[in-house]
């Protein structure tokens, strides 16, 4: 949009604006004194409109289980069953079993029964006279060819009240006999509870002919019981009679009262369906000041504000106008390069694709852009931005065009399709960027760029592409393709998929085996977590660790895995068998919530085992941040009873300082690191293993040697006197249940 579309738009703006206020302050008065009939109206509409919509829901739900009661009886038509009663037996008890009905009743035409009950299981020694009166009323109509929903009765079978659907069963076009289901009323409580009536300040109940409380709303601001609604002491008396006319001749009606220093009204609602009515209430206007009074004083103030409105509106309008240049500049172009900005290149974008098909998005970066400016300076980086947004310039096309997005993200808009001519064109402008001497002074800065590219795409999907080498120099350009498509269909099926699966307990506990390398005694567990699949497959850590590292989910799943350690433990005690010790992951994110030590008790003392049975296990990585903070936890964790382990010890940036500083427990070195000594050509690697193991003993740390998989690798190990081993050459992980088999059998280790 450029200044003369936005002027133009401001003085139409203006213009409707000032007509409307006008024509406001004319009809302000007279929609004022109609609002408050219409106020009325309306909400009678709305009632009316929410208790037929909850009715619709109520009859879409019974005419579900109807259906899925006709699809059952469409069994009976394609079973040769007519001499069979265990045939008739099982179907019905399958049935039940497989759906919600609380109970599932056959009867033939020959007078055998079968039910099947939840709580009772399946009957056949039955007659009519054990059922409900309602039951064999629904059961006598359905004979005759319905499909029908009996009234609501105290259930012999099932201790509260149901309700029966019931309907013919049909053999060639004949009824053989009549199947009915038994349901309770919470389908009619979940929607007389919803918490939305007349926008939350409403309620519904469900009442009979009578007026008796079939269901009622735990929304209600009437808190009294009454057994009917015609006991109600603040509904008046002429209000009962025509309420109690409405309710036997089938009619609506509104009606109101008053209650707690409040108005209500209320409608009455016919279900249609054994004399069931829906009776929805809600609050009307207050009577703090009186109807005059109030529409006075709104009146009022509308008036003021529309003349504060206009002269507002004026004033800003003259503003807008001398500032219109500056408005444009900041909307659509960068302060900082005199580059378009996003919302420019957005807005272009749009209107490009409208005609032509024929080009390429493209997101540019600059490889570690951040080191320029700790380096060189703020002002050396802003010119870096500055030389780069003048390099696309004059390798743009006419028609072409880019914006800087943020920090040093551009983005440009090519007219090209062939790949192969999309490199040579992004290479030329990374070419010419790199052999430039950007800064000047006593020291040069070589600048890498790296770029993603859509052919007919958009941002997003170069930004995906670029991220893939963000990290890498290995390639400058990355287009987006299918297989980068599907590394984020991945990504998003897992991240999609994952609290499910967590709330269905899809993750599964694995352990692997931790050996004394002296005396070859198992002496503890490390859980390993695997994530199952409905269908029964695995995925495996490698697949969605990192992801749950980067969006946090790590958390949640963290501290599930202790909790499903303790479980095992507590099964471990349960059977007699002296548990073990169990080493459980641990995210850094954990440790800096300051109630992890507390919510980790919560866990112990929910199964009844000692904190002492579980080693929580660190990356180095966690003392980058804050090694105070981190000791903190630590602290408050060994005076919980808890163990503090750190893992791959040697895999980053270790340092013996780091050992010295943290209270640690155990240590456990990276298996790259230990593969190197056993290697054989690496003494000086030898010489620091042992020098770090013997230090850990000095401190009182216990060591453990990750990833044997040999004689040889255990034996160099003992020899260097670390403390335990764990690995292949002792045992894969494995499921907890066969670890509990074959390590754990026997009472009383």
């Amino acid at each position: 949009m450029d200044e003369k579309s936005l002027k133009k738009r401001l003085i139409k703006i203006t213009l409707i604006t000032i007509i409307g206020s006008v024509l406001l302050t004319l009809v302000g008065v007279g929609l004022i004194a109609y609002a408050g009939k219409a106020a009325e109206s309306s909400d009678h509409t709305q009632m009316v409109a929410e208790t037929q919509d909850y009715r619709d829901r109520i009859f879409k739900q019974m005419n579900k289980n109807l259906q899925i009661l006709s699809t059952l009886s469409k069994v009976f038509d394609v079973t040769e069953i007519a001499q069979s009663h265990e045939k008739i037996k099982e179907i019905i008890t399958e049935a039940n079993a497989a759906n919600d009905f609380v109970s599932l009743l056959f009867i033939q035409n020959d007078g055998y029964m079968v039910l099947s009950s939840i709580k009772r299981g399946t009957m056949e020694d039955l007659t009519l006279g054990d059922l409900s009166e309602y039951s064999v009323d629904a059961i006598n109509r359905a004979f005759q060819g319905e499909s029908v929903a009996s009234k609501v009765f105290d259930s012999k079978f099932y201790d509260e009240k149901i309700f029966v659907y019931a309907m013919p069963v049909y053999k060639d076009d004949e009824i053989i006999g009549v199947l009915a289901a038994g349901d309770t009323i919470e389908i009619f409580t979940d929607i007389a509870n919803g918490e939305n009536v007349m926008d939350g300040s409403g309620y519904i109940h469900i009442i009979n002919t009578k007026g008796e409380f079939l269901v009622r709303s735990e929304n209600s601001i009437i808190k009294d019981q009454f057994e009917t609604i015609l006991d109600c002491s603040f509904i008046s008396d002429q209000t009962k009679n025509e309420m109690r006319y409405a309710l036997e001749n089938g009619e609506t009606m509104f009606g109101s009262f008053s209650y707690g220093g409040s108005e209500y009204h209320f409608y009455l609602e016919p279900m249609n369906l054994n004399g069931w009515y829906l009776y929805c209430a809600n609050e009307v206007w207050g009577s703090t000041l009186s109807t005059g009074n109030i529409l006075i004083i709104i009146s009022g103030i509308l008036f003021l504000l529309l003349i504060l409105y206009n002269a507002l509106l004026f004033v800003g309008y003259y503003q807008i106008r001398k500032s219109s240049k500056r408005l444009l500049q900041i909307a659509y172009w960068d302060q900082l390069t005199g580059a378009e900005n996003v919302m420019k290149f957005d807005y272009e974008y749009q209107e490009m694709i409208r005609t032509r098909k024929d080009y390429c998005t493209v997101a540019l970066n600059i490889h570690n852009f951040k080191s320029v400016n700790d380096l060189f300076g703020k002002d050396q980086g802003d010119r870096v931005l500055c030389y780069l947004k003048r390099i696309i310039e004059t390798n743009l096309k006419e028609g072409e065009f880019f914006c800087r997005s943020s920090g040093d993200t551009f983005f440009l808009l090519l007219f090209e399709v062939d790949e192969k001519v999309i490199l040579e064109r992004i290479g030329k402008i990374i070419s010419d960027v790199r052999n430039a001497s950007v800064l000047h002074g006593d020291f040069s800065y070589e600048l890498s760029l790296y770029s993603g590219a859509a052919v007919r795409g958009d941002r997003e999907k170069t930004l995906v592409a670029m991220q893939s080498i963000k990290n890498a120099h290995q390639k400058d350009v990355v287009f987006y393709n299918q297989e980068i498509h599907e590394i984020i269909r991945r990504k998003n099926s897992i991240e999609s998929y994952m609290h499910l699966a967590l709330k269905n307990r899809e993750f599964k506990l694995f352990l692997q085996p931790k050996y004394s390398l002296k005396d070859n005694t198992l002496v503890g567990a490390e859980a390993l977590v695997r994530w199952q699949n409905p269908d029964g497959s695995y995925r495996y850590p490698n697949e969605f660790i990192p992801l749950f590292e980067k969006n946090g989910f790590c958390l949640k799943l963290d501290m599930y895995m202790v909790e499903k350690a303790c479980a095992q433990i507590r099964e471990w005690m349960d059977a007699g068998i002296e548990p073990i010790g169990i080493s459980v992951n641990q995210s850094k994110l954990l440790f800096s919530d300051r109630n992890y030590p507390n919510n980790l008790e919560q866990i112990v003392k929910k199964y009844g085992v000692p904190a002492s049975l579980i080693t929580l296990e660190i990356l180095e990585g966690v003392a980058e941040n804050d090694m105070n903070l981190l000791n903190q936890q630590i602290n408050a964790l060994h005076e919980k009873g808890f163990k503090v382990s750190m893992d791959d010890f040697g895999s980053g940036y270790s340092s013996l300082n780091m050992l010295y500083q943290l209270k640690i427990d155990e240590l456990k070195l990276d298996r790259g690191f230990m593969r190197k000594v056993t290697d054989g050509d690496d003494e000086r690697r030898r010489v620091i293993l042992s020098q770090i193991i013997q230090f850990a003993k000095t401190l009182g740390i216990s060591t453990v040697a990750e990833g044997i998989e040999t004689e040889e690798d255990k034996n160099n190990m003992t020899h260097l006197a670390c403390d335990y081993g764990q690995g292949y050459y002792f045992e894969k992980p494995i499921k907890a249940k066969e670890f509990s088999r074959i390590y754990m059998s026997s009472p009383a280790r």
